[in-house]
């Protein structure tokens, strides 16, 4: 069986309404709160434009067919 690379568990005190945003992101997103809050903080270091995340956002938005 391959090992899962270590993980740090840390509590986090988030502003509700923060809190909120971030659950609300995860619903849309179809994931967890700690894989958004993961996904968010690795974009913010690889850098992702705009552009790369506007793309996403268009390519998500086609597949439910809501543009």
């Amino acid at each position: 069986m391959a090992q899962q690379a270590e993980q740090v568990k840390f509590v986090l005190r988030l502003p509700p309404s923060l809190h909120k945003k971030i659950k609300r992101s995860a619903k849309g997103n179809n994931t967890s709160m700690n894989k958004e809050i993961t996904n968010i903080l690795k974009d913010s270091f690889t850098g992702s434009s705009v552009e790369d995340r506007l793309t996403e956002l268009v390519t998500r938005l086609e597949k439910k067919r809501v543009i």
